[in-house]
């Protein structure tokens, strides 16, 4: 006696795939309207000062911190201001709602917030945290450190504003 096992996880069909895409195409196409009308009012108007007065304090009391790691002057200072200052960027990328799983996409998604050379210097900020994670043999230098932290001070500025 023999006994056919129905398979419940089997892929879909060609018909059933077709079916769930002209479903998938109609959604979209009847809730488009309300996507617009009430997208449209949050959408690119949404600023800092919107997000909640305890972050900008918490954005006004990490940034004297890491002054005050960058004045001490020690490598390993040196080495948290930037990567502390990279944190603070990426807290207030996540407090506009940026969307992006690491700090390299929300930034990529956030190039119409910032002005071009803003962004040029988040950018250049942010490969420097990079270099700094991500390669044991790096060496950050005072003044590149300091660079990094003028080009975070930059882009925190553009978005707080």
């Amino acid at each position: 006696m023999s006994y056919r096992v129905h398979q419940y996880h089997s892929k879909p069909s060609t018909e059933e795939k077709i079916l769930t895409s002209i479903g998938r195409g109609l959604w979209w196409v009847i809730s488009l309207p309300y996507r617009l009308i009430f997208d449209k009012k949050t959408k690119g108007q949404k600023s800092y000062e919107q997000v909640e007065p305890a972050s900008r304090n918490y954005v006004r009391n990490k940034w004297m911190e890491i002054e005050q790691l960058l004045a001490l002057g020690k490598p390993s200072n040196n080495a948290r201001a930037v990567l502390e200052a990279d944190k603070l960027l990426d807290h207030i990328l996540k407090g506009l709602r940026t969307p992006g799983l690491t700090m390299g996409d929300r930034l990529k998604a956030s190039h119409n917030k910032f002005s071009p050379e803003a962004y040029d210097a988040a950018w250049k900020a942010h490969k420097i945290r990079n270099e700094l994670v991500h390669n044991s043999t790096f060496e950050l230098m005072d003044f590149s450190a300091k660079s990094a932290i003028s080009n975070f001070e930059k882009a925190i500025d553009e978005l707080t504003k």
